[in-house]
């Protein structure tokens, strides 16, 4: 046994034959647990453990190599708008143009549930209308390229963040990896070059996990480290539902370390937050919510990649497959930990991994660009798993080959990710300026994707009175829910009657339809007809007739 026994009441031991010092007096030995055991009289000194992470200790470790690697992925968020048409050269998806004019129309009076049809949370609209307000002075183009270049900050701040859990974990060989991982993770990348979800949902995950898991010396600093844990639980709930995924991943993790009043606490915050959060927008309009957020959700028709295979394939090796083999050793170990009462990071992240990917798999819709949600934990992960492997091996040259090889299974998502972002939009600017020079401004236009209308300086529901077609797409599959059958996918229920219900009441009040592809696929065949009878087709547009 390595720790040395001294006799209580004051006698020393006596001295080793070959030793002609005496030994020291116990308080002026090394500081060590003391053990109590069964022999009688005596107490021994373990050698002391490997030190605790403190706050103090977590000072000391380096911040700029994460810095360097947050840099480069707001470099390669970014890349995607260097070209001619700026921000708005990259390709814009449906779901920007959704949030963008959510946004806006948010910091303009304009209320989701209330005016017009909204499928998601009011967060995304509440945290972007301060910069989507520029829409009324910049103009609605300008303002949405503005919030294009500021997501990628989003995106370089979940790096940094996620570096920075994994070092305080596991230290900086761990920081590194998980850095690098968010870097380049694929639809992490994508989405955090315009206002989706995703970039702010990871964000307020990973500042949560960040604030919950670094050590407090007191009890004060512990209550206000699970009140800001709370709040921002809460305000990812207010972003996506699927952030439920980590409520749960957050009460595990700390009911595994007995701590059941934390959890309590944490739970009752964002339940108060949550209120904040939803109340005001419940009171106005209580039945358009509860229709968005649950009813739609929990009903709606398939759409996406309906395949199980076909989104397992997606979620774990489209791209990425040597970023998962070293995330799946990270899984391994954090399963392997869980028991373990200080392995809180391990628990956390890793129940959120499973349970967002169940989610993906059990959802009735989904896309690639959901993976971008899976970027926060997989990067920790990552950077647990190489860790763990660094250190199963022996040497330190050994350890520098394993990180290396490491480094290029993560590296191996890199070419698609700067395929990606050589992507240029050659239609939206040109359709843009087509329709300021062909719709007068007292004219309604209703544009089938909002992206559409935002390219030429309008916002859907402006003037007021007029249709606040944000999100046909959702609006339509909504009507789909009243038909007395289900259908098997969203193409077949855009096909049936009551898909059209309300669209064929706003249409009327359109002085230009733009329905390009979008359109024509959400409309049904009588709906068209309906169309080319009250409206003139003139190159991409519809005007109606006098």
């Amino acid at each position: 046994m390595k720790g040395r026994p001294y006799l209580p009441g004051g006698m020393d031991r006596p001295r080793d034959k070959d030793s002609h010092r005496p030994r020291r007096p116990p308080s002026q030995r090394r500081p060590g647990a003391r053990v109590h055991l069964d022999t009688p009289g005596a107490i021994w000194y373990a050698p002391p453990s490997a030190p605790r992470s403190s706050p103090r200790a977590t000072h000391r470790q380096p911040w700029w190599p994460l810095l360097l690697i947050a840099a480069g992925a707001w470099l390669l968020r970014i890349a995607g708008f260097f070209h001619r048409g700026g921000a708005l050269g990259h390709p814009v998806d449906y779901d920007e143009g959704v949030y963008f004019s959510a946004a806006a129309l948010l910091s303009q009076g304009l209320l989701p549930y209330r005016d017009y049809f909204f499928v998601h949370p009011p967060g995304i609209a509440v945290l972007l209308s301060p910069v989507a307000a520029l829409s009324h002075g910049l103009g609605p183009a300008l303002a949405f390229s503005v919030v294009r270049w500021l997501m990628p900050l989003a995106g370089a701040l979940s790096t940094l963040l996620s570096g920075r859990i994994a070092q305080e974990r596991w230290g900086t060989r761990a920081g590194l990896v998980a850095a690098l991982a968010y870097a380049v993770y694929p639809e992490a990348v994508s989405t955090e070059r315009g206002p989706f979800l995703e970039p702010l949902l990871n964000l307020t995950c990973l500042t949560l996990a960040w604030v919950s898991l670094r050590p407090t010396d007191n009890q004060r600093q512990t209550r206000r480290s699970d009140v800001l844990a709370g709040a921002l639980l809460a305000t990812a709930c207010a972003i996506k539902l699927t952030a439920g995924a980590w409520v749960l991943a957050v009460a595990w993790a700390r009911g595994m370390s007995r701590e059941g009043s934390r959890v309590a606490r944490v739970i009752l915050v964002a339940a108060g937050v949550s209120l904040l959060w939803l109340g005001p927008f419940f009171l106005l309009a209580p039945d358009a919510m509860l229709q968005g957020l649950l009813r739609f959700q929990l009903l709606r028709p398939p759409d996406g990649d309906s395949s199980l295979t076909s989104r397992l394939l997606s979620i774990l090796v489209d791209g990425r497959l040597g970023l998962t083999l070293v995330t799946a050793v990270g899984v391994t170990v954090a399963l392997a930990r869980t028991r373990q009462q200080d392995a809180g990071t391990e628990r956390l992240f890793c129940a959120a991994w499973l349970l967002t990917v169940a989610t993906f798999l059990a959802s009735k819709s989904y896309w690639s660009q959901d993976n971008a949600h899976l970027a926060p934990t997989t990067a920790i992960l990552t950077g647990l798993g190489a860790d763990f492997i660094a250190r199963k091996l022996h040497g330190a040259r050994t350890q520098r080959i394993a990180l290396a090889v490491t480094t290029l299974l993560i590296l191996t998502t890199l070419p698609g990710v700067l395929r990606a972002a050589k992507q240029k939009d050659r239609f939206l600017l040109p359709l843009g300026d087509t329709l300021r020079s062909t719709v007068p401004t007292n004219s309604t236009l209703c544009a089938f994707e909002p992206a559409w209308a935002i390219a030429a300086d309008r916002l859907p529901g402006l003037p007021r009175g007029t249709p606040a077609f944000v999100d046909p797409y959702g609006l339509m599959l909504n009507d789909a829910l009243s038909a007395p059958t289900r259908f098997p996918n969203a193409e077949t229920a855009f096909q049936g009657a009551h898909s059209q219900r309300t669209a064929l009441q706003l249409l009327p009040r359109c002085d230009v339809l733009l329905l390009l592809g979008r359109g024509e696929w959400q409309l049904s065949d009588s709906s068209e007809q309906w169309v080319r009878e009250h409206y003139t087709r003139d190159a991409e547009l519809w005007r109606r007739n006098p």
